[in-house]
């Protein structure tokens, strides 16, 4: 199977988080069971969230790529289908706001373009697995 980490599942594996992963999701990236990504666009959203000290990660961008692709984890860059899907996807409103986070539709649109599992816990995302055939993984 192919999963798609969205980012706050990468920061959790790259940190002592973990555990807020299913058991069976580490062991797979631990012991390559399962074929596992991420996209350029997670490593850019990862130093974001560094700079507005919304997460508590302290590795700098190699060290994150580094551990990434020890971990046999491959990165997707954003190719122009997956720009072409970002352009087509639609904007809804969920829980009465839109839903226009540019991290979030790029990771969606990958996932929509390359035939992935996404993993999250993004309360939007089922609305994606509801109206636009995204395979989701909640976690």
């Amino acid at each position: 199977m192919k999963y798609l980490l969205d980012t706050h599942a990468l920061v959790w594996l790259l940190s002592s988080q973990d555990n807020r992963l299913p058991a069976a999701i580490r062991e797979s990236v631990r012991y390559c069971e399962d074929a596992f990504f991420v996209s350029e666009m997670t490593l850019t959203e990862i130093i974001q969230l560094q700079q507005g000290n919304r997460i508590n990660l302290k590795y700098r961008p190699s060290t994150v790529r580094s551990i990434i692709e020890d971990n046999n984890i491959m990165i997707i860059p954003v190719t122009n289908d997956i720009l072409e899907k970002f352009f087509e996807l639609p904007v809804p409103t969920i829980n009465g706001s839109k839903h226009a986070d540019p991290f979030d539709r790029i990771l969606i649109s990958t996932a929509l373009k390359r035939d992935m599992t996404i993993v999250s816990a993004d309360r939007k995302f089922p609305w994606y697995r509801d109206n636009c055939g995204l395979q989701l993984l909640v976690v």
